[in-house]
């Protein structure tokens, strides 16, 4: 389908080149070069789905391999270890691009991962993310809110961190100190102090928040919460004066009240702290240029109908309903039940109704109901 014929009689460092200009074109997220036991798989990553795009000699392996390790800067003898590394590129029209590399060593050599990743500085802005009018006057609202946590929660590559850039550029100015912590560093933000952890000397997400505390932050984004303390120092933080933003993996926005629980934050702890929890996934959205009444036929335009992807998304807002049901004990599907929270799947519905992604794609995202 995306097969694209590649003559491999130039160097390496060309058909590296070729690969990654073509996967910019196609908007990939990802480059998969994947050593098989015969053929060197190469995979792009388009709107969420993997695509075959070439079948190259074994030989050219360990070449490739080699060759993007030096640009990344990593140990071009360390086979025997994962290693994670990052360089800048640029695309035909000169736009910048940082190109993220991790390697894994597996049966047949080692796996090379590439993201791309834009660097221009220009962030989504809100009426792009899919959100329904109503939701963005809650997402407005509560990110303007001087202190207090809002959380993001959707499994791996649902669009978190690019909901929190977003929030982030909606926030940023000269008025405000903003800093991040991050686990990798995805985009660098004009005028945000952005920290990448380094667990190998230390510096997790509870050390870095600890030093951000005393930095005199009014914004802070913890990239995940991952464990007791990190989840206890965030609420903290979220009491005293800052604005919070961070993630959870969970399925859905209640949800996250349990994991909090689990995680030993009190109902009080909650309600005094927690302003927002919004549940996202992302759904591919129907080419406007092919699309029928009946199905997606697929065009130049796009891959089987599909081109580009759109949030679905379930904003759990704490008010004083919410608020007096959590201190009284009441269980999260409860709560849900209680205030009529509008889902996943009911959000997607409507998109599905209003021709904007298909119902196998609502199911593809999110499961069935």
């Amino acid at each position: 389908m995306l097969q694209k014929a590649m003559q491999i009689n130039h160097t390496i460092a060309e058909f590296v080149q070729e690969i990654m200009l073509l996967a910019i074109e196609k908007n990939a997220s990802d480059i998969h070069f994947e050593p098989q036991p015969h053929i060197l798989k190469i995979r792009f990553r388009i709107d969420g789905i993997l695509y075959d795009i070439h079948h190259s000699s074994t030989i050219t392996a360990p070449m490739l391999t080699n060759y993007l390790k030096i640009q990344a800067n990593l140990d071009i003898a360390e086979k025997r270890l994962p290693q994670d590394g990052r360089y800048p590129i640029k695309n035909k029209l000169n736009k910048n691009y940082i190109c993220r590399v991790s390697t894994l060593p597996i049966l047949h050599g080692e796996k090379v991962v590439l993201r791309l990743l834009k660097n221009d500085g220009n962030i989504l802005s809100i009426e792009h993310l899919g959100l329904e009018p109503e939701q963005k006057i809650i997402f407005q609202k509560n990110i303007d809110k001087p202190q207090g946590l809002i959380l993001i929660t959707g499994p791996t590559g649902s669009g978190k961190t690019t909901t929190l850039y977003t929030a982030l550029s909606l926030l940023n100015s000269n008025e405000r100190n903003i800093t991040t912590i991050e686990d990798p560093i995805e985009i660098e933000l004009e005028n945000i102090n952005q920290l990448n952890v380094n667990p190998k000397i230390g510096l997790n997400f509870n050390h870095a928040l600890r030093a951000i505390l005393r930095q005199d932050p009014d914004i802070i984004m913890v990239g995940e919460i991952r464990d007791r303390e990190t989840a206890k120092m965030a609420i903290h933080a979220a009491q005293t004066g800052h604005l919070v933003l961070s993630t959870l993996h969970t399925n859905n926005s209640v949800e996250s009240l349990t994991r909090l629980t689990m995680m030993g934050i009190s109902s009080l702890d909650l309600v005094e702290s927690l302003n927002l929890i919004i549940a996202q996934r992302l759904a591919r959205k129907c080419c406007k240029h092919c699309k029928t009444t009946m199905e997606n036929i697929g065009c130049q335009y796009c891959i089987l109908g599909y081109h580009g992807r759109t949030g679905i998304y379930e904003l759990f807002e704490m008010n004083e309903t919410t608020k007096m049901l959590l201190l009284n004990g009441a269980p999260p599907n409860k709560i849900a039940k209680e205030i009529h929270l509008s889902t996943l799947w009911e959000n997607g519905l409507s998109k599905v109704n209003a021709g904007i992604i298909t119902q196998n794609e609502l199911q593809r995202s999110i499961g069935e109901k």
